[in-house]
């Protein structure tokens, strides 16, 4: 008798477990939340563009200098940001410690940095004697307001031949010349 007591018990329990559970209804709730994503970029290249030409024994500037071009792809921000261009004059790579009054080893040119920003961001170099210092100048930063992924294009012009604080003619001497272009791209919070 026990056991048939112990069968209808179980039965009972068994029984009960299949029976189907009910859970609460689900509570909807609408929350506002407050923050602020940091911004990011990213910068392909860490190093300088380099602009490079050679003057001959005439002193004339290379024309085609006028319309060199560099297009760095890979670049990206995930929200607003500001580029800023920054640059050393073009001078002579082995500079001279001296030069005659019709002789300069230094050129100022305008660097521009197109096609990111609403208007493109520029520097322009601002060297003053003939013998040039290597100072390294800076533009005003340009602003984008949205995201953005793309290649940034480099172009340079309005070369100056540095004449110090002669009036007479003054050409570059001949040799080597470098300069140096630096862009930053950083968040605009």
């Amino acid at each position: 008798m026990m056991s048939n007591n112990l069968r209808v018990v179980m039965l009972i329990l068994s029984c009960a477990g299949l029976a189907s559970a009910q859970a609460a209804p689900a509570a909807k709730s609408s929350y506002a939340v407050k923050g602020k994503i940091k911004g990011s970029c990213v910068m392909p290249q860490a190093a300088p563009v380099t602009l490079k030409t050679t003057i001959d024994g005439s002193g004339k500037l290379d024309p085609a200098l006028s319309s060199m071009t560099w297009s760095i792809p890979g670049w990206y921000c995930n929200g607003a940001s500001q580029i800023t261009l920054s640059a050393k004059a073009l001078r002579l790579t082995s500079p001279k410690t001296s030069l005659t009054p019709s002789q300069s080893q230094t050129i100022n040119f305008t660097a521009r940095a197109v096609s990111w920003a609403a208007t493109d961001a520029t520097v322009t170099t601002a060297e003053t004697t003939t013998l040039g210092t290597g100072a390294l100048y800076s533009g005003p930063p340009k602003i984008r307001n949205s995201p953005r992924k793309g290649p940034i294009t480099i172009r340079v012009g309005s070369f100056t031949v540095v004449k110090g604080s002669s009036s007479a003619s003054v050409k570059p001497v001949s040799g080597a010349y470098s300069a140096t272009i630096t862009v930053t791209l950083a968040p605009n919070s």
